[in-house]
């Protein structure tokens, strides 16, 4: 159930072991979407102007990365020619700063559009899946539809779908990636253009090419009126910052927009790394606790902490501490308890990596052109409400319990502010039915469900990608899943444990 990234790295050794050693299966895979095994992120709803977050030799695992630059070798003509095609100036800009380097393929420190690996995913899968169809006894069936409810029989589980069919099948796997974004304002469309001004409630649904274009239109109509254009991106993730390079390229780099950013720590992911304030910083809480025997989550939590405080004393930037700070508090996790390990899955990852967010300079450099031209600004704080008045948006945030209304008039808002959790009302009908009917359970992550070391929620029903969140699989824990590495580690574990059963 899903047909994202978790989905295709599961089903690459799987099937890969089905051909070479072949067992009786009938494999289904479900999606609403028909944009099968490329996900959200890497797929036509994000479009094919958009990069990396990391560079290629971050995002991908040595051995898996060898194989996918062959092949982006062997198609980089026609990707760039994609690329140039559907995305604008800084696209173009992008392909001229990089060309010597994708001319003699040096991608590992490139952040190449998304859609590059997507089309990749997508052939390797459609390969395997061609070798299938030629023996008798396996087959992989595509079913688009949206699932309504999932329920246990006397053999397995039954699907239903919205158009009232069902199907059967002995095991179950829940592929379904992360929980959509949160609700801020209580209307029915995904948007509100009354009045010259637009709300988008998720910057990738229906899909990103469509808001860009609703956006474009209600900036146009405004410069026609001679009216200025104020946009609010809440948050400064990597959705945040995708947000404003995409409106900036397509929209406002003729138009006089500003652009305000809310996020909580009031600052926008990093891309430039100091090695000279580096060699000034040590990890010195942190290292502190490499002499205890044993330790807690906490005080791991409060080290990392503590030593994030003085790199922002120093101004040093995530892109420069993460790779310290990581290896620091990585090296001691070995020291806690299994209940502590969990811990720390469920209370800290999370937060440890909200601090330490990082982004390609061809991103950040639209960031860095706005401020410099006085159309860009921070807020510091947490969102509370987005007030719709007649021809704006008023925005109220708190910052040091205090509660605070902006001054400024939003035209355009970009809801950025990430996904809800697992108890929240809004979560989708399926995961909510599963909940309903006890196959599965949230842990205390909030965003992860608990499951055994066969990856269950239940007997025989599997979970695959973010919703790992929070367990301990083989010893490894896991607090966030949306890292390709750690979602090709867990999926090649789930293959082989599917492999098993068939």
């Amino acid at each position: 159930m899903g047909a994202g990234i978790a989905t295709s790295y599961t089903l690459l050794p799987l099937l890969d072991q089905l051909i070479a050693q072949p067992k009786d299966a009938t494999i289904y895979v479900i999606d609403k979407s028909d944009d099968f095994f490329c996900g959200l992120a890497y797929g036509k709803r994000s479009g094919k102007s958009v990069l990396l977050i990391n560079s290629l030799r971050s995002f991908m695992p040595d051995t898996h990365r060898t194989d996918f630059k062959i092949w982006l070798n062997t198609n980089k003509a026609t990707l760039t020619a994609q690329f140039a095609t559907d995305g604008g100036g800084l696209a173009s800009e992008w392909l001229s700063v990089n060309k010597e380097s994708i001319d003699h393929g040096l991608w590992d420190d490139l952040y190449i559009p998304r859609f590059f690996f997507g089309n990749y995913i997508k052939e390797e899968v459609s390969k395997r899946i061609a070798k299938i169809a030629t023996l008798s006894n396996i087959s992989l069936v595509q079913i688009s539809k949206e699932i309504i409810t999932v329920h246990k029989n006397q053999f397995g589980y039954t699907i239903n779908f919205e158009d009232s069919t069902e199907l059967s099948c002995d095991v179950a796997v829940l592929s379904v990636g992360s929980m959509p974004n949160k609700k801020l304002l209580a209307i029915a469309a995904e948007q509100d253009t009354s009045e010259n001004k637009i709300y988008i409630s998720n910057l990738y649904q229906p899909d990103l090419n469509t808001n860009i274009k609703a956006i474009k239109a209600v900036i146009q109509d405004r410069k026609l009126q001679k009216t200025p254009t104020n946009i609010l991106v809440l948050g400064a993730n990597a959705s945040g910052l995708e947000a404003i390079y995409r409106t900036y390229d397509d929209v406002a780099i003729a138009n006089d927009c500003h652009y305000t950013c809310l996020s909580t720590h009031g600052v926008m992911p990093d891309g430039t790394v100091d090695f000279e304030k580096l060699k000034g910083f040590k990890t010195k809480y942190l290292d502190a606790l490499v002499t205890k025997e044993h330790l807690t989550a906490s005080e791991i939590a409060k080290a990392v902490n503590d030593d994030l405080d003085v790199a922002d004393t120093l101004q040093i930037g995530a892109a420069s501490t993460v790779g310290i700070i990581s290896a620091g508090f990585g090296k001691l996790l070995s020291k806690l308890s299994e209940k502590e390990l969990i811990t720390f899955s469920w209370d800290y990852g999370n937060q440890i990596g909200r601090r330490q967010r990082c982004a390609g300079e061809h991103y950040l450099s639209v960031v860095d052109l706005l401020s410099k031209n006085k159309r860009f600004e921070q807020i510091k704080g947490r969102f509370e409400k987005l007030i719709p008045k007649k021809n704006f948006y008023e925005l109220s945030y708190s910052k040091e319990a205090a509660l605070n209304t902006s001054t400024k008039e939003f035209h355009v808002v970009i809801n950025c502010l990430g996904s809800i959790n697992l108890q929240s009302p809004y979560i989708p009908q399926l995961v909510k039915t599963i909940f309903d009917k006890k196959i599965a359970k949230a842990n205390g992550s909030k965003i992860g469900i608990t499951v055994n070391d066969n990856m269950e929620a239940s007997t025989d029903f599997h979970v695959a990608g973010p919703l790992l969140a929070g367990n301990l699989i083989q010893d490894k824990v896991l607090w966030h899943l949306e890292h390709y590495g750690r979602i090709i580690w867990s999926s090649a574990i789930l293959a082989d444990i599917l492999y098993k059963k068939i």
